[in-house]
């Protein structure tokens, strides 16, 4: 079973996908961390969203993902993706079609070597149509931003609140008009707004919208 599960930036989906796969006894993918990943390996080797061959040089990266650990070319940069100059980056280099086509298939092995719950921002539309539950996440700007703040802090990052929103906002933006594969609800999505809830909550929700499904495959 695949298990979608989209949304804009900071609406909780990594927290809410891992807690979710952790209760169903699934395994979790992160693939917004892929893109970050991208973007990591081209700020080191100086390269910026309109450089040529970006197929190319995604293709050549040594890529390995673990349930908890992102490996590039042989070294941990699971923290090093996090940071505030990647996540702007990665949203920028997610714009080329050229990375995500060369990023597609990974996407596709890696979620259908187990059941998965999926997490990113065009799963439900163009990784895997066909996944058995596709679930829209969302929440207010500025309550994603409060969210992404307590996560930075939480890693020792320094951020300010106003930049983080502006971030934000420019990143739904960007994510929402690009032309290759752009943020939006798939036509059969549920959607969990999850403004004013509880982590747990959340994961409730959407829990019960798998055991639906599941009920109604019986």
């Amino acid at each position: 079973m695949i298990i979608a599960i989209d949304g804009p930036a900071g609406a909780g989906k990594s927290t809410v996908s891992k807690q979710l796969a952790d209760a169903l006894g699934m395994v979790r993918l992160d693939t917004g961390a892929l893109y970050r990943l991208v973007a990591l390996a081209a700020l080191r080797a100086g390269l910026d969203p309109d450089a040529p061959d970006l197929d190319r040089f995604v293709g050549g990266l040594g890529i390995e993902v673990t349930p908890d650990h992102f490996w590039l070319n042989g070294e941990d940069v699971t923290a090093a993706i996090r940071k505030p100059a990647v996540s702007a980056a990665a949203s920028q280099f997610a714009a080329v079609p050229a990375v995500r086509s060369a990023l597609l298939g990974l996407q596709q092995r890696l979620g259908r070597a187990k059941d998965s719950v999926v997490d990113g921002r065009d799963i439900g539309t163009v990784v895997f149509p066909d996944a058995e539950v596709k679930i829209f996440l969302t929440a207010g700007a500025k309550e994603r931003a409060r969210r992404r703040l307590d996560e930075l802090q939480a890693r020792g990052i320094h951020a300010d609140f106003a930049e983080v929103l502006d971030e934000i906002v420019t990143r739904d933006r960007r994510d929402t008009e690009r032309a290759a594969a752009p943020l939006r609800k798939a036509d059969d999505a549920i959607e969990v707004d999850s403004s004013g809830l509880s982590i747990d909550e959340v994961v409730a929700r959407c829990a019960a919208l798998v055991a639906e499904k599941r009920r109604r495959d019986a």
